[in-house]
């Protein structure tokens, strides 16, 4: 198994997630910053240091993760059946607390659990979650990146009620850990952290 290791002691780092709300905000802001990208987010801002995946599928469908061969940072995945020798692959705990081992990450629903654990395990001080929506935008759009999705539509109100529980779950265990987690989308309907606005955690 592959471990993490402190790179980005006492820093921010930005988790990027696929929720359409990121569509309004100028992501060009974060160069020159700590972001970890999870899933096809990556795809909108492709100068991110981290892809984070925890689902298999997203990997082998090579649909879902078009150009993903020219990113440049590192991959990181708990999915133990992927054999490119370009991903790192951690152990995956069920999420009752973030994980304290370098080498293992909590999630069970969500990808965007697993990316805030690593962000710890690289020594981040405050997260700032982006896309981090939880709900369709107005006008029905699921995600920031425009791929088309295979699963269906009616399966996301009790996806996103799945990982609204595990992150009020995980919530204690990082302020165990000393880190601050704040959610750049004031409109969001995950309520466990501060939200903000964006302009305001740069």
């Amino acid at each position: 198994m592959w471990a993490a290791e402190k790179i980005w002691p006492g820093e921010t780092v930005f988790v990027l997630a696929a929720g359409p709300s990121t569509n309004a905000l100028d992501l060009s802001r974060l160069r020159g910053r700590r972001v970890i990208a999870v899933k096809s987010a990556w795809k909108v801002f492709a100068a991110a240091d981290v892809l984070f995946f925890a689902d298999g599928r997203w990997w082998r469908e090579k649909a879902l993760r078009p150009g993903v061969d020219d990113f440049a940072g590192l991959i990181v995945t708990t999915a133990m059946e992927i054999g490119d020798p370009r991903v790192k692959k951690m152990k995956k705990v069920a999420p009752t607390a973030l994980a304290e081992k370098s080498d293992t990450v909590a999630l069970a629903r969500s990808s965007t659990t697993g990316a805030i654990n690593l962000a710890i395990h690289f020594g981040a001080k405050k997260i700032v979650l982006l896309g981090v929506d939880a709900k369709l935008a107005p006008d029905g759009t699921r995600h920031n990146h425009g791929l088309k999705w295979p699963w269906p539509k009616g399966a996301t109100a009790e996806a996103f009620a799945d990982q609204a529980r595990e992150f009020a779950t995980i919530a204690p265990s990082a302020v165990k850990l000393g880190v601050e987690i704040v959610n750049a989308n004031p409109d969001s309907a995950i309520k466990t952290w501060l939200r903000l606005k964006f302009e305001e955690c740069l």
